[in-house]
């Protein structure tokens, strides 16, 4: 059995809702998903939980969804998570300065490098000059996948 915890980033959830596996055509994915909320095993850090019921949108309303409890996922920004993320900030400056764009980006990556988990974001590539989600946990030692790698990683069959 899988006992992976995930550290969703905002993307990884728009990524999943509005291009990749709307909830009208993969309700299945979509209970998987709960299923590692009611499991313990899907995080989503404080900032991007804010993040992602900000606007008005599917993600919105799939946070929100009566009855279902999904804030249980939120992580909240603890001493140790912001120590990691002070430690972010210091090795990856730049990517500190973008500001709001990338807010809650070090808080996904604080929590699964404090819960030894696996980034689940959007994103792709980035480097020293231009640091991404992806760059950033590789350079920290952090597991990161898209959506899809958490599919094949929990060995899902949705369809």
């Amino acid at each position: 059995m899988n006992n992976l915890v995930y550290s969703l980033d905002t993307s990884g959830l728009i990524d999943g809702i509005e291009r990749f596996y709307p909830i009208r055509n993969f309700p299945n994915f979509w209970t998987r998903m709960d299923e590692l909320i009611d499991a313990g095993r899907l995080r989503v850090s404080e900032e991007a939980w804010n993040e992602a019921i900000s606007v008005d949108s599917l993600l919105k309303d799939w946070c929100e969804e009566d009855g279902r409890d999904r804030q249980r996922c939120v992580y909240p920004t603890n001493s140790s998570v912001a120590a990691i993320v002070g430690q972010i900030g210091a090795d990856f400056p730049t990517w500190m300065q973008q500001g709001r764009k990338n807010g809650a980006d070090p808080f996904v990556i604080a929590v699964a490098e404090h819960e030894g988990s696996m980034v689940i974001s959007g994103e792709v590539n980035g480097g020293p000059s231009k640091p991404k989600i992806p760059y950033v946990c590789a350079q920290r030692g952090v597991k990161h996948g898209r959506l899809v790698d958490l599919i094949r990683q929990e060995d899902w069959i949705v369809g």
